[in-house]
């Protein structure tokens, strides 16, 4: 399959939020993924930060965010023990969802790729993400992209994680 990669842009929010929703359709521990509300991800549209699609035939097939946490509880830095303007060199690979018709394809792969890539465009230095220990797919498509296993930490309201991270 031939797919074109491209910035989102608001007009993809309502196909975004379905994607949402297909892969949660899917998942039987609710522990594997966060739900975004339609308002996080309309910022994560947003300069500082950047979703990138996959688009299959013209449709969105799947989404990456890279997030700039910035000096916010959000910025994956403050977990990783950076302080001070270390922490604006911490951008986060907030979400990486792909439609289940189109899982299979290395888009998980292909998607973070090229966050890396808009990363070091932008200056950052570290790459984060937070993991479910129960995700094992998640967790061996960034450890094939060679992002470690740097600690496991109770978030977002009681989740276990596991974070992740990659100097790029």
């Amino acid at each position: 399959m031939d797919f074109e990669f491209k910035k989102c842009t608001e007009n993809d929010i309502d196909r975004i939020l379905e994607i949402q929703d297909e892969a949660f359709s899917l998942i039987n521990d609710r522990e594997i993924l966060r739900r975004n509300s339609k308002e996080m991800l309309l910022s994560c549209l947003k300069y500082p930060h950047y979703t990138l699609g996959a688009f299959y035939e013209g449709k969105l097939v799947a989404f990456a965010i890279l997030y700039s946490g910035e000096f916010t509880e959000e910025n994956l830095g403050y977990d990783l023990g950076l302080e001070g303007e270390a922490l604006m060199t911490v951008a986060n690979v907030k979400l990486v969802i792909v439609s289940p018709e189109y899982r299979g394809n290395g888009l998980q792969v292909k998607l973070t790729e090229k966050l890396e890539t808009e990363a070091k465009i932008r200056g950052f230095r570290i790459l984060a993400a937070t993991i479910s220990p129960f995700n094992k797919y998640s967790i061996k498509n960034f450890e094939k992209l060679g992002y470690e296993f740097t600690l496991e930490k109770v978030k977002y309201d009681g989740l276990l994680r596991h974070i992740y991270s990659k100097t790029i």
